[in-house]
């Protein structure tokens, strides 16, 4: 009796360092095998991604992972006739408390990752959304895409607020208006400003 019972001991002492050296490979892999990556550090990483998954470990490393990419804001404009364009982007940069900031931030951002035929209504939803915090039938929206600087540019004095790291990409007018038909509305939203 004795025997089996040192016997299962060794075993489980064997299964939990084996368990222990997985997990440890699993938290490792996971961001190591975010592209751009060596096809090894890829496979490697779906080896382990049913674990991740299961316990949650499996974060979006790729949006802090070596090249980030552009970060995308919603910009919209509101003409007013007679006096200036009333002009806002989402999310504001004055937003408080910052988590604030940061929940709209990934709502902007990850229009992207909807299907394209989703795009358009989730687009609408914003512009619907400023038109009626501002009281105005109509509204031009944009997609704002903000790129990082490099260290070199930050080094010669360059700003992460440069002019010159934002590109816009007109997404649509919008005429909310009552009496507009929901074609000619659609037919409005999607003509290019």
């Amino acid at each position: 009796m004795n025997s089996i019972f040192v016997g299962l001991k060794k075993a489980g002492f064997v299964l939990v360092n084996f368990w222990l050296a997985f997990h440890v490979f699993a938290i490792f892999i996971s961001p190591a095998g975010m592209p751009p990556a060596s096809p090894l550090l890829v496979d490697a990483s779906r080896v382990a991604l049913p674990y991740n998954q299961l316990l949650f470990l499996n974060h979006g490393y790729h949006f802090f992972a070596p090249d980030p990419g552009a970060s995308t804001l919603i910009s919209w404009a509101i003409d007013r006739p007679g006096d200036t364009p009333l002009k806002g982007r989402f999310p504001d940069p004055m937003v408080q408390p910052r988590l604030l900031y940061h929940r709209y931030f990934m709502l902007a951002q990850n229009i992207g990752a909807f299907p394209l035929e989703t795009q358009g209504p989730v687009f609408e939803a914003y512009a619907r959304h400023f038109a009626l915090q501002h009281d105005s039938p109509t509204i031009r929206l944009s997609r704002l895409l903000h790129s990082p600087s490099s260290i070199a540019r930050i080094q010669a004095g360059g700003k992460l607020s440069d002019f010159e790291t934002f590109y816009e990409e007109p997404v649509g007018f919008y005429d909310f208006r009552k009496n507009q038909t929901d074609a000619a509305r659609a037919a409005t939203a999607s003509a290019d400003f």
